[in-house]
């Protein structure tokens, strides 16, 4: 009977039952760690969170707004923003936005200087001759025919010959996918495409984070602003834009209703003018302004450009280059870093095309309004507008989309109410003279 008592007491830990097991002091001590610890990191989170809230320190708070601004610029990512970011917060930056789109505004671009019609297109030989001297005289000897290589460089004077491959045959060129080559412009971007017989050149722009192409053409007689004619239940393409009209390069153009992501690109939102036919009427919604090509193939942007005085046109917004001068700041101007689509022209009347891809990690993130308008300006950019960009964004040249659009379930890119292309010299109106003549008459060509 003792020793069952024992026993039992030394099972229940003591005569009364109570248990009276010492803890582990080591144990105990690296439990207390490990709360210290978390309550620690939870502090750390908490402070770090409400700095990159609500810290006024520059950096931080251009990085929150540069943040907030790529988020709520897309359709299907603002939680990125409204999930973690008091709405204060995010509406004050929203406020900020309106008022740089209204400073953005503007009544209507000047019209570009054009090519100088005052330059001699050959030098100028003084007459020495004696008006008394009856010798008959012979008829000077004509000049020789243009090389190549001053057909080029009459042509596109942006590229930088110091950098053209001795072998590589010159007379009326066309090549594409040339990067590998190693040709640079003068503003030192990679030549990527040079084509003389449709009279323009693309060039591969790159910066931090982001990739895409800018096409430079001679002229503006030949870009105008395609329509959707082929379908009634969805928009177009730009690869079938450029196959409606016969185009040699594309890019889309204005805004359409695009509700949920999943527009069919049939209802255009703004202003749609195509070679004189007015599709769809301009809004007065802000922050759209309106951009065009009148008769005499100016490009113009503004408010209050006539619509009855373009021949193509359109409305988005921001205005990048205005008069020559850069009309964004240096900032992302309330429009985040996403996928961009520019289209301008330069003080000689030539048109550009910029493309930008992103939303593409590894390869490609994208860039501001800002950054687009830099890289236009590098080559003579006098006036410029922003395209609708993000998935919309996408150039098409010889029938091929030659940039990658974030729409990735759709490679020849998202459906379009209208879109921008440049018709082949043979299908448009003339081409401005450059100031050597080409009197070769060759049509040799070798594309890749």
């Amino acid at each position: 009977m003792n020793d069952l008592k024992e026993k039992t007491s030394k099972v229940l830990g003591g005569t009364n039952g109570a248990h009276t097991a010492k803890k582990n002091p080591a144990k105990v001590k690296k439990t207390k760690r490990v709360l210290i610890c978390l309550i620690c990191v939870v502090a750390v989170l908490a402070a770090g969170y409400l700095t990159a809230v609500y810290s006024n320190i520059p950096f931080i708070a251009n990085l929150r707004t540069l943040y907030i601004e790529t988020a709520m610029n897309t359709l299907h990512h603002q939680w990125l923003a409204t999930a973690f970011i008091p709405g204060d917060v995010i509406d004050k930056v929203m406020a900020d936005i309106q008022e740089e789109m209204d400073r953005n505004k503007i009544d209507q671009s000047d019209l570009p200087p054009g090519p100088d019609s005052t330059a001699p297109t050959q030098p100028h030989v003084p007459d020495t001759a004696d008006s008394t001297d009856t010798t008959p005289q012979t008829e000077p000897p004509p000049p020789p025919p243009p090389t190549p290589l001053e057909l080029l460089t009459a042509m596109f004077p942006q590229i930088d010959t110091s950098t053209l491959p001795a072998d590589l045959p010159l007379e009326n060129i066309q090549r594409k996918d040339i990067a590998s080559l190693g040709i640079k412009t003068t503003a030192g971007d990679t030549v990527w495409a040079i084509d003389m017989p449709n009279q323009l050149i693309i060039m591969e722009v790159k910066g931090n984070n982001y990739v895409g192409k800018l096409a430079l053409c001679k002229g503006s007689s030949r870009t105008i602003l395609g329509k959707d004619t082929r379908f009634s239940s969805r928009g177009e393409t730009v690869v079938e834009f450029c196959e409606d009209y016969d185009a040699i390069l594309g890019i889309n153009a204005g805004g359409f209703e695009d509700e949920d992501g999943k527009g069919r690109g049939t209802v255009a939102v703004g202003l749609v003018k195509s070679q004189g036919e007015l599709i769809c009427e301009a809004t007065r919604k802000s922050p759209f302004q309106i951009a065009g090509f009148d008769w005499d193939d100016n490009f113009r942007v503004g408010t209050e450009v006539d619509v009855e005085s373009l021949r193509d046109g359109m409305q988005f917004f921001p205005v990048l280059v205005a008069n020559g001068e850069k009309r964004v700041g240096k900032g992302s101007s309330g429009m985040g870093i996403q996928p961009r689509s520019c289209i301008g022209q330069t003080s000689t009347k030539d048109t550009l095309m910029l493309i930008i891809d992103g939303r593409q990690p590894g390869y490609s993130i994208g860039t501001t309004v800002s950054e687009c308008a830099d890289i236009l300006l590098r080559y003579d950019c006098f006036t410029a507008m922003t395209n609708d960009g993000g998935s919309s964004a996408i150039m098409v040249y010889d029938g091929e989309p030659i940039t990658k659009n974030s729409a990735h379930n759709m490679p020849t890119g998202r459906y379009f109410p209208c879109g921008w292309v440049v018709l082949k010299p043979s299908d448009g109106a003339a081409v401005e003279d450059t100031t050597v003549d080409d009197t070769t008459g060759s049509d040799t060509s070798t594309a890749n």
